[in-house]
């Protein structure tokens, strides 16, 4: 039990995949000033903008909130139990 709360520890202290196997550098987390900040390109073609770069931007935004949704459920999770064995 230890080691598993240690892990759930630092999952909750921002460490990725709760302090295993961590990548170096560690992957750049999407934040609201990216979003701002983006721009895309227009084309010639047609009026608008490149589909490819916005949908690459669109998997950027879901895959970040699909990992902070399952932190924040991993986190619940690990609440609940943590009571509950309390």
């Amino acid at each position: 039990m230890g080691n598993e709360r240690s892990m759930w520890q630092a999952l909750l202290n921002g460490s990725p995949r709760g302090g295993q196997d961590l990548i170096y550098p560690p992957p750049r987390r999407m934040t609201p000033a990216d979003v701002e900040r983006t721009r895309f390109t227009t084309t010639r073609l047609m009026p608008g903008y490149s589909m490819d770069e916005v949908d690459a931007f669109l998997d950027q935004v879901r895959d970040e909130m699909a990992r902070l949704i399952r932190e924040r459920d991993e986190a619940r999770a690990f609440r609940r139990d943590s009571r509950r064995l309390s």
